[in-house]
């Protein structure tokens, strides 16, 4: 997709969400925290973001968090899933279907990830039910980087592969070559940037 198209899309879904927040008599505080935490994954730049999100005092649900499962209903391709609940924080997967499925489905990605167990046949949904399977298992799986969208080079080197070393970290830990890394990272910051220069003005003049 050319970049002005994708950069104009980017700006609608943003207005979209700022016109969301203005009509928003109030709100926590937090939530705005979380749009910036996970914006780059809304806009479709970043496939996915694993977040620990406080729970209230009783264990009663984190208004930031409903009011963001209300949002979601909004964007078929954005999604979220409660993982586990673990001293006073629910862990939870935030993903852009499309975006996810783009970080995935190549044939280099699926033959790593189907060496680990997943399945045979390739579905973004299925993939995501099996991530999350294992992250309630005590062994933290690894090959999440890849569907934070971090390049399979950088995984392989995480968990111990001879022929890459470390060389840097910048939002992750990199290894060999950087220059992918190193693209990929600015993608993703340049979202959030982005994302920051919607969201806050509105917060403040709210």
């Amino acid at each position: 997709m050319e970049t002005s198209i994708l950069e104009d899309q980017i700006v609608e879904q943003l207005k979209g969400m700022c016109d969301w927040l203005q009509k928003k008599t109030c709100y926590d505080d937090y939530l705005i925290r979380l749009l910036d935490l996970i914006g780059a994954t809304m806009v479709g730049v970043k496939p996915a973001e694993l977040l620990n999100i406080p729970v209230n005092e009783g264990g009663t649900k984190n208004l930031a968090l409903e009011e963001l499962r209300v949002y979601f209903l909004r964007d078929k391709n954005i999604k979220l899933r409660e993982i586990k609940t673990q001293n006073g924080r629910v862990q939870v997967l935030f993903y852009h279907s499309t975006s996810l499925d783009n970080a995935l489905c190549n044939k280099v990605n699926l033959k790593f990830l189907r060496g680990l167990g997943y399945p045979q046949q390739y579905s973004v949904e299925g993939y995501v039910n099996y991530l999350v399977t294992r992250l309630n298992k005590k062994d933290f799986p690894h090959e999440i980087g890849l569907f934070l969208g971090y390049p399979l080079k950088d995984v392989l080197g995480y968990i111990g592969h001879p022929s890459l070393k470390l060389v840097k970290i910048n939002g992750w830990k990199i290894y060999g070559n950087d220059k992918l890394s190193n693209k990929r990272y600015e993608s993703f910051l340049q979202a959030r940037i982005k994302v920051r220069e919607f969201i806050y003005p509105v917060a403040n003049y709210h």
